[in-house]
């Protein structure tokens, strides 16, 4: 059946390229015709980009992706979400002619396609959100500062502060400088992202605080105040509470290299010969490794979410 399937493809793409050799015969412009396609591709992704954002789940993921990559900007969010769809169909196809089990092609397919890359951008937003909520009471001061100097200006303020800034709070701060000068409802949309990458507590605060005096000239310098006497009595409170998670992350680690050893020792010892092929030969077994392989990450993950203590 696997063959009869794998025939199939190979005579529909036979098909197809015998339609692309019939219009080349007739003489139409290919080269017009793509230019056309690849105009109406991007007005359509535009588009989508503008009805997406509006969607809850669709805008965490533009902040996600906005939180992991420095060159990611909202135009590419339509084309990152149909490249994804596109693979997870080919995905759940090609598991589908291996196992033949379609609920588990779909589960697996969207574990391996969306869950885990979503899970590994989770861990990489996790990690830089610990490094900008470590230096948030600095940069507030330092906003202040700016803010008072700038004669109560805080878009010259954080021009300042981001140039001041290095690493990956330059960039943050720097991102949020560039949409304070956009319309209002990117201005807003700018300090939402700029509230998920620092934390959603008090990152939400001085994102509020910001959009205020940029967007509506409110003067914010009595609010910066009380947030930074905030951030000064929490971080006291949480050098007192330091967590123990890095010692039991240490365990999640384990996962994947025990997943190696096992199938290793059982085909050395307990199945010699047969361990290997039935692990991965088999419709069974290729599952039972699948769903072994994707608790293994589930459990890296966790380990490196958890290793630093949660700040904010």
């Amino acid at each position: 059946m696997n063959f009869q399937l794998l025939m199939n493809m190979a005579f529909y793409g036979l098909g197809l390229a015998s339609l692309v050799g019939i219009w080349v015969g007739l003489g139409l412009d290919i080269q017009r015709s793509r230019e056309r396609f690849k105009l109406n591709r991007q007005m359509k992704l535009a588009t989508y980009n503008q009805t997406w954002i509006k969607n809850p789940l669709v805008k965490h993921y533009h902040f996600l992706l906005n939180a992991c990559f420095k060159k990611y900007q909202l135009s590419m969010l339509s084309r990152i979400i149909v490249m994804q769809a596109t693979l997870f169909i080919f995905t759940t196809l090609m598991l589908f002619v291996l196992i033949q089990e379609f609920l588990f092609a779909i589960a697996a397919a969207a574990v391996l396609i969306i869950v885990v890359p979503v899970g590994i951008l989770y861990m990489i937003h996790k990690q830089r959100q610990f490094v900008l909520q470590s230096e948030l009471t600095e940069a507030s001061i330092m906003l202040l500062q700016q803010y008072q100097k700038n004669h109560y200006h805080m878009i010259f303020a954080l021009k300042s502060v981001s140039e001041e800034m290095s690493g990956w709070p330059q960039v943050v701060y720097a991102q949020l400088f560039a949409r304070m000068h956009d319309d209002d409802e990117m201005k807003e949309l700018a300090a939402e992202n700029f509230a998920f990458q620092v934390g959603y507590v008090r990152g939400k605060n001085l994102a509020s605080i910001i959009l205020r005096a940029c967007k509506d000239g409110t003067q914010v310098m009595v609010a910066l105040q009380d947030l930074i006497e905030d951030l000064t009595e929490f971080n006291k409170r949480i050098r007192n509470a330091e967590t123990e998670a890095s010692e039991a992350a240490s365990i999640g680690y384990s996962a994947l290299p025990l997943l190696i050893v096992l199938h290793v020792f059982n085909e050395w010892k307990l199945m010699p010969g047969e361990a290997f092929y039935y692990q991965f030969q088999t419709a069974q077994g290729l599952k039972s490794f699948i769903i072994a392989f994707i608790f293994s990450l589930v459990g890296i993950a966790l380990a490196i979410i958890v290793k630093k203590p949660k700040k904010m």
